[in-house]
């Protein structure tokens, strides 16, 4: 049995078609996985959010907050219901983009010129996303959890003046969440079209040639 998957592994190393194949599979389910983590944030904030505004909404512990800010209240119990979501979404993106970017090195390994045109738009916006990525995963998201914290805890004191006043560093640093988000939706978004986009056609190592589209994915 061991012999076997030696020999399968040796034969696939001798068959570079299909070691290209296996990446530029590799390199769309990373992408089209981080594009969808990006995407279901947004999307279950912009579900909760109204529908919770509308509703009579209740939680122990923060009746007192609920009875002088009824709106805020309900925003409050959203998040509570939303956070999950969220915090799904960060796990994810800590293993898919470093995942992508292994998929995105390994491809640009296949190619011996790099791709260029439109390709550069395709690089521009994985810088971006990127960026965008590591600034939302070590501070703009760990610093809305923290205020958040701190408003949830000034709420169920049952000082709403004083729960409103920390609401404002709450909505700061939403709002820089939510553009980086953005950003990083709208560049990955980029990625998937230069990706998926028809550009010159180039030589690969193995002598064989393709129309590649970001960075060695190879359209056949």
């Amino acid at each position: 049995m061991k012999d076997e998957s030696v020999r399968g592994v040796q034969e696939l190393a001798y068959h570079p078609k299909a070691v290209t194949r296996i990446i530029d599979i590799g390199y769309w389910l990373a992408l089209t996985a981080w594009f969808a983590v990006a995407l279901c944030g947004g999307l279950a904030a912009s579900a909760i959010f109204p529908t919770a505004r509308g509703m009579s909404l209740s939680l122990e512990g923060y009746e007192g907050f609920l009875a002088a800010e009824p709106e805020l209240g309900r925003a409050l119990i959203a998040g509570f219901l939303a956070q999950s979501v969220f915090d799904l979404t960060m796990r994810a993106q800590w293993i898919l983009v470093p995942v992508f970017l292994i998929m995105v090195l390994l491809q640009n390994a296949t190619s011996i010129s790099p791709s260029l045109g439109r390709q550069r738009i395709g690089r521009l916006a994985l810088c971006i996303a990127v960026g965008a990525s590591v600034i939302s995963i070590f501070w703009s998201v760990p610093k809305f959890n923290e205020s958040l914290e701190a408003y949830r805890t000034t709420a169920r004191s049952g000082d709403a003046a004083a729960a409103a006043n920390v609401k404002l560093t709450v909505d700061d640093y939403h709002s820089y969440s939510t553009t980086l988000g953005t950003a990083t939706l709208a560049s990955l978004l980029v990625i998937v079209v230069t990706s998926a986009t028809s550009a010159p056609f180039r030589r690969r190592r193995d002598g064989t040639s393709n129309a590649p589209s970001f960075v060695g994915v190879s359209r056949r």
